[in-house]
């Protein structure tokens, strides 16, 4: 895939997420779609390439965010390279496999994100904390599997 397709996906994806996302709320949870952004740039794109859509991304997402502010910029390239490294070993060429690795990724970076709240002096409860993480990141496999579907040939 082109670099400026993969850039054109992330500022939609942004525009998407920022609108039209939030209708879409489940349980209080909401899928990722600049995580799925920063993953298909992993996956179609060159290292270098692809770690600058992973940068644009965590700074969109961060700009979207009150607080933790750098800390998606920081992540979202982490995943990219992560993503890349594991495309070269393993086998995932399917959308399924995909989706279960943007799964694993959105969990990950939503542990971390919860983590990072903890210490900053946010008291959000375990219980609600876990149902948010788990659903959006299934949440978000399963948009990334239609949405990968689409995108990806």
């Amino acid at each position: 895939m082109k670099s400026y397709l993969v850039l054109i996906i992330v500022i939609v994806f942004a525009f998407l997420q920022v609108t039209f996302v939030d209708y879409f709320n489940f349980f209080g949870a909401k899928p990722d779609l600049l995580l799925i952004a920063a993953f298909i740039g992993g996956l179609s794109l060159k290292l270098g390439w692809a770690l600058g859509i992973g940068l644009l991304s965590g700074i969109l997402k961060d700009s979207f965010l009150l607080n933790r502010f750098g800390l998606n910029a920081a992540l979202f390239p982490l995943w990219v390279l992560l993503s890349k490294k594991l495309s070269r070993r393993v086998s995932i060429e399917d959308n399924l496999s995909r989706a279960i690795l943007i799964a694993l990724i959105s969990l990950l970076n939503n542990i971390i994100n919860g983590i990072f709240l903890f210490y900053a002096g946010a008291m959000v409860p375990l219980g609600i904390f876990l149902r948010i993480a788990i659903i959006s990141s299934f949440y978000t496999a399963l948009v990334s599997y239609f949405t990968l579907r689409i995108i990806i040939k």
